[in-house]
């Protein structure tokens, strides 16, 4: 197989800003089960405590960097790379499988070495999330109308949704029931954390404005939406008074699969 090269967005900036192309293929990415084995006594063989998760992947990315018109050094070069790398973790989009984002972050100083004037070769190592996700799947998306929503990824999710208004309201997951009550305003529920909030969970870090006196969740837990069958999944809301007035209704997914 021949060695190619692609750029990637990370930090919400193109790799190509700094003459960067990571090659493929790289070694695949690999999760591995957080299973822990215990031996139960009087019976062969052992058993597995399996929690369906899975542990993050370190993996090293080659990549060739062509050191941009203008640039007059390497090391200034060397030193933006490291600004746009270093951080926290954010989405790593790969131009070669742009459907899908990660989570990822740098955990180990890049490795650079210098070929020529005009090239120098480097070695990234990124800290992975274990799963991939839809890249249309990451922003808020409206309530289809139809009331149908279909997961087309194999993991189940627990989605955020952001609800606007005045007032009571059910939204039914499956059939589930999730009251939202004496809601005045914005209301987001962060699925993955089963808190809610006054502010958008994706524009600020979540520390205050706590609602979750305005919750009634079925079995104390977030909405899911299914991926066994075909992945229909069935979602509605409405208000639960003649008074009650809602304004928007929406959810960001995330299907996702595992790397």
């Amino acid at each position: 197989m021949d060695i190619k090269t692609y750029d990637i967005v990370f930090h919400n900036r193109s790799s190509t800003s700094f003459g960067l192309k990571v090659l493929f293929p790289f070694n695949p990415l690999s999760p591995t089960p957080n299973k822990q084995m215990q031996t139960i006594p009087g019976k062969s063989g052992d058993w597995a405590d399996n929690n369906h998760t899975y542990a993050s992947v370190e993996t090293q990315i080659n990549a060739v960097i062509h050191m941009p018109k203008r640039y007059s050094d390497w090391e200034q070069l060397k030193g933006d790379i490291e600004d746009w790398l270093y951080g926290d973790e954010d989405w790593l989009r790969f131009r070669r499988d742009s459907d899908y984002l990660y989570r990822a972050q740098i955990v180990t100083a890049p490795v650079f070495t210098p070929v020529n004037f005009e090239r120098i070769n480097a070695t990234l190592t990124f800290h992975f999330q274990p799963f991939k996700y839809d890249a249309d799947s990451i922003n808020w998306l409206a309530l289809p109308k139809n009331g149908v929503v279909i997961n087309p990824e194999p993991e189940v999710v627990r989605p955020d949704w952001h609800i606007n208004g005045k007032g009571s309201f059910l939204l039914k997951v499956n059939e589930i029931p999730y009251e939202f009550d004496d809601i005045d305003g914005d209301i987001y529920l962060v699925g993955e954390e089963g808190n809610a909030y006054s502010t958008d969970p994706t524009k600020s870090y979540l520390t205050d404005d706590l609602l979750n006196s305005h919750l009634r969740l079925a079995n104390n837990s977030t909405p899911e939406l299914l991926s066994s069958g075909n992945g229909i999944n069935t979602v509605s809301i409405e208000p639960i008074n003649a008074d009650s007035k809602l304004n928007v209704a929406e959810f960001i997914p995330r299907w996702r699969r595992l790397i």
